[in-house]
């Protein structure tokens, strides 16, 4: 089909030849097609790249071994060896170092949504690389940062410029806006991820209260949309997280026992590293955020949370506290990029109350957060942000610690 389209030319003997020549105007034209609806997400991600990123590559650096540091010395003195600019590269060996699939995946969604400012090689404005080289760890870092800095705002600069320049043309000024979405990467369907989040939500929110049956097969396909074999597979995998009990003629029974998690099966393992990556993103990430987003919001606003975690203590549901924490976040943070990463990382969340249930055995899941959510709610009542946010971090930062100990 590319051959009929007379983009490729092909040759039996030879690997096929691109042959599509595009017009400059056309170029232009393409590009501006591309950016101009994504205009307000691109300054979304400019904004969030000190609260989301730059945490996560700063801890990333910390891990660096000597083998991480020749690999960015060989790509400082010799660009061709680098298939992306070397900006780009620093950060990706930084992410790296986290061994974390999903920060990783993060950063490369955002690369490929920005696409053009990282499109040149980025390393123009130095003196040298060889002085650079020659640099120290910590003066090859703040090079790099500022280098980076330096030629994302020159290349940011320039785009802007060239979308206030074509959105003149009257077929292009008025597009629809295409945000930025964290497509998040799995090694499994999605949707029985996404579906299995959703029901456990719900139960642990009281909609489907423990003790009582699910609705049917056929009114959750009609309720949610889902395809039958996906409900199906669905209940099955929240049955062996121990949140349900299937009886047959009955019905699906929520029972929220600690379950036996057998470790092995790659559905339940894809759940729970997602978990613990998103434990790490949060530890990382949450203290300057939690503190944007509370600045940021009305008093009203500030309250209606405060409210909230008191309900929850009294209803013996503290657990939900940290969750509230998030919904927060995703719903007034005033940092687009933000709002959508948090939302994200509020579904693969719930896959940690199966988690601690099994952990906790017969202990009570209120009883293991009550005196934890009580001292986050002084903090609030006490107009302490500030001391709220590091707890928040330290809290999630001790239960990554857990976990990974648990699994161990």
């Amino acid at each position: 089909m590319l051959e009929q389209e007379k983009l490729i030319k092909v040759d039996a003997r030879k690997a096929a030849v691109v042959t599509y020549d595009l017009s400059p105007g056309q170029m232009k034209k393409n590009a501006a097609e591309y950016f101009i609806p994504r205009r307000e997400g691109i300054l979304g991600i400019s904004q969030s790249g000190s609260y989301l990123l730059e945490p996560l590559w700063k801890e990333g650096l910390r891990k660096w071994d000597d083998n991480d540091w020749e690999s960015l010395r060989r790509g400082i003195m010799d660009p061709s060896l680098n298939m992306v600019s070397i900006p780009v590269e620093f950060y990706l060996l930084a992410v790296g170092a986290l061994d974390n699939r999903l920060a990783m995946n993060l950063l490369w969604e955002t690369v490929r949504y920005l696409r053009f400012p990282y499109l040149t090689n980025g390393m123009e404005t130095l003196t040298g690389r060889k002085e650079l080289a020659g640099f120290s760890r910590e003066e090859t870092i703040e090079a790099l940062r500022a280098e980076a800095a330096h030629s994302y705002g020159r290349s940011l600069q320039a785009l802007f410029a060239f979308m206030d320049e074509m959105s003149l043309d009257p077929g292009l000024k008025d597009a629809a806006p295409i945000p930025f979405h964290w497509n998040i990467y799995r090694q499994r369907p999605q949707l029985r991820y996404s579906f299995a989040s959703l029901l456990i939500r719900k139960i642990l929110k009281g909609t489907y209260p423990q003790g009582t049956y699910l609705p049917s097969l056929p009114q959750l396909v009609d309720r949610y949309g889902i395809p039958l074999m996906t409900v199906r597979r669905t209940l099955g995998l929240l049955e062996e997280l121990g949140m349900t009990r299937s009886y047959h003629g009955k019905g699906t029974l929520v029972c929220m026992e600690p379950a036996d998690i057998d470790l092995s099966r790659s559905s339940i393992r894809e759940g729970i590293r997602l978990y613990v990556e998103s434990l790490q993103l949060l530890h990382l990430t949450v203290q300057n955020i939690f503190l944007c987003t509370w600045e940021s919001a009305d008093p009203a606003k500030r309250a209606a949370l405060i409210r909230h975690f008191l309900f929850l203590q009294s209803e013996e549901k503290s657990y939900l506290c940290f969750e509230a924490c998030l919904t927060f976040i995703e719903d007034h943070c005033p940092l687009s990029t933000v709002r959508e990463c948090y939302g994200s990382i509020k579904v693969l969340m719930v896959w940690k109350y199966p988690l601690i249930l099994s952990r906790l055995k017969n202990r009570s899941l209120h009883a293991e957060y009550r005196d934890c959510v009580s001292r986050l709610t002084s903090f609030l009542q006490e107009e302490r942000p500030e001391m709220f946010s590091s707890e928040l971090k330290h809290l999630w930062e001790q239960e990554e610690q857990q976990v990974r100990a648990f699994l161990s």
